[in-house]
């Protein structure tokens, strides 16, 4: 009788004798198995980063910088400066490399 290991997102069977953890394999697999709860994640970061994006209005590294340096300089209230150049570092974050 076979032990075979599966996905418990999608269903996929790995090859027999695959450990139940630390293997590649199981790592190569969860960064692209549509199911798994990351995906969720990736989209949710995606989404709110465009927000942000729009909210801050730039969002490239460089545009990003110049924004930061012009809202550290500008005359608004110290928490509106905090709350945008916190979604500046945000963006900046989670751009992708």
């Amino acid at each position: 009788m076979s032990n075979t290991l599966t996905c418990v997102y999608c269903g996929m069977a790995y090859p027999e004798g695959t450990p139940p953890h630390g293997a590649q394999i199981l790592t190569d697999h969860i960064k692209i198995c549509e199911k798994h709860p990351m995906r969720k994640a990736e989209a949710t970061i995606s989404e709110l980063r465009a927000a942000l994006v729009g909210l801050v209005g730039a969002s490239t590294r460089e545009e990003l910088t110049m924004m930061e340096i012009h809202s550290r300089s500008s005359l608004a209230p110290d928490a509106d400066k905090v709350a945008v150049i916190n979604a500046i570092h945000m963006l900046i974050e989670t751009a992708k490399a």
